[in-house]
């Protein structure tokens, strides 16, 4: 089936591509004192935020209309949504410059730098604009071409500028910034090209991708909340070489990633193509591929904190290596958030984005909440646990909503018994 092979094709990718970053962690953790890391950690999870709101998950308009819509009308919603990012990033340069001039640092990240964030957004949403183009054409070579195009052009300028021009931990802003510049650039050309992209102004056009965009802003924001504050807290009631440790086990863990993501790519458009007429025969189908996805990532999440707790030692500085412990919790967390992105599309389907929203948000509160009290008691062990419990309920209430909105055969021996019936 064309969803395996492209999940195999987008998992390679993938599993390159992250890899690309931890070909970063020896030079980094030889060249940077753990203080110093801690600042790159957490200017990365200020860019997090910033892509955020910056973006507002707009390359979601390209996954929703690319099989009811033709190519011209989908050139004209994509030229818009770049209207808008525009006008998003224009807006968060001027806050950016608000804040400068108020603050010397912001969470140990020197204030200056933060004008940098809202153009990395930008960079950052144009890939993603392209990136989901090619998946939905099924251009799973070329996307990944681009995919590892990024990481590795990232890495190599991060290591010249490390190793070379002693830049210490701007190494990496600068790599980030130069990679997605370029890929950005021709990604976009590469989409003007070939008739994706029509830049005309349209009101009507421009309501509807703010329709769905909005409602996902505080469901992304939700998401990144669960996911980067951890390091804010670690940052006020630990310390920067606690979070340092934290990032790199982070990293690792995080690795589970690398399943889900390229599942979800390769899943996504033949999920959405399934619905355009969701025969019962099709809806089992779905129910089938998604049983065996959600035990696929428990295990390969064992898999992966356990192989990534005995390489630790040989990649990172001896300063580092008391990040193995927090390797399986965090790969446990983003197995479960894993199951969450299996549900999430219906939710788009069936234009119900606004639960997101309330999801996430609510898991958000709980994680924002459990950081507190459990950094408190168990130091930055305690934020692993946070993430675990708070990607929980996200996928639990998406689940049940979903369950509740657009039913589909999870029980597939009883819906057959009922189906005999019938006959």
């Amino acid at each position: 089936m064309k969803v395996i092979k492209n999940t195999s094709i987008y998992l390679g990718a993938s599993l390159i591509s992250k890899g690309a970053p931890f070909i970063l962690l020896p030079f980094l953790t030889e060249y940077l004192p753990p203080e110093e890391f801690g600042i790159l950690a957490i200017f990365l999870v200020l860019n997090s935020m910033m892509n955020a709101f910056v973006g507002m998950s707009m390359h979601a308009n390209v996954t929703k209309n690319f099989f009811s819509k033709t190519k011209s009308e989908l050139g004209l919603i994509t030229g818009n949504v770049f209207f808008v990012l525009l006008i998003t990033t224009s807006f968060y340069c001027l806050v950016m410059l608000i804040v400068v001039g108020l603050k010397e640092s912001f969470f140990s990240v020197p204030a200056k730098y933060l004008l940098i964030l809202p153009p990395l957004g930008f960079l950052s949403m144009a890939n993603q604009i392209h990136l989901s183009v090619l998946r939905n054409e099924g251009k799973a070579y070329t996307f990944g071409a681009f995919e590892l195009s990024n990481a590795f052009l990232s890495a190599a300028v991060t290591i010249l500028f490390l190793v070379v021009f002693d830049t210490g931990w701007l190494s990496q802003v600068i790599g980030m910034t130069i990679a997605s510049l370029v890929v950005s650039v021709i990604g976009v050309s590469y989409m003007f090209k070939r008739g994706y992209l029509r830049f005309i102004f349209n009101k009507t056009v421009i309501k509807s991708i703010l329709r769905l965009s909005f409602p996902l802003i505080p469901h992304v924001l939700g998401g990144v909340a669960i996911a980067t504050s951890d390091r804010l807290f670690i940052e006020k009631l630990v310390g920067l070489e606690a979070v340092s440790l934290y990032a790199i086990g982070y990293s690792f863990g995080k690795l589970v990633t690398l399943l889900t993501d390229a599942y979800i790519k390769a899943w996504s458009p033949w999920f959405y193509e399934q619905l355009v007429e969701p025969t019962y025969q099709r809806k089992a189908t779905i129910v089938k591929f998604t049983y065996a996805y959600i035990v696929g990532i428990f295990v390969f999440a064992y898999v992966m904190s356990t192989v990534g707790e005995w390489f630790l030692p040989y990649i990172v500085d001896e300063r580092y290596v008391d990040a193995a412990k927090f390797i399986w919790w965090i790969a446990l967390g983003y197995a479960v958030q894993g199951v969450y992105k299996i549900f999430f599309p219906y939710l788009v389907h069936i234009s119900k984005t606004g639960f997101l929203a309330l999801s996430t948000v609510t898991a958000a509160v709980v994680n924002i909440v459990l950081n507190y009290f459990f950094i408190s008691q168990y130091g930055a062990l305690g934020a692993a646990y946070s993430t675990v419990v708070a990607f929980a309920i996200s996928a639990f209430m998406v689940f049940e909503y979903q369950r509740h909105n657009y039913p589909m055969p999870w029980f597939l021996r009883e819906q057959s018994k009922k189906n005999d019936e019938l006959v």
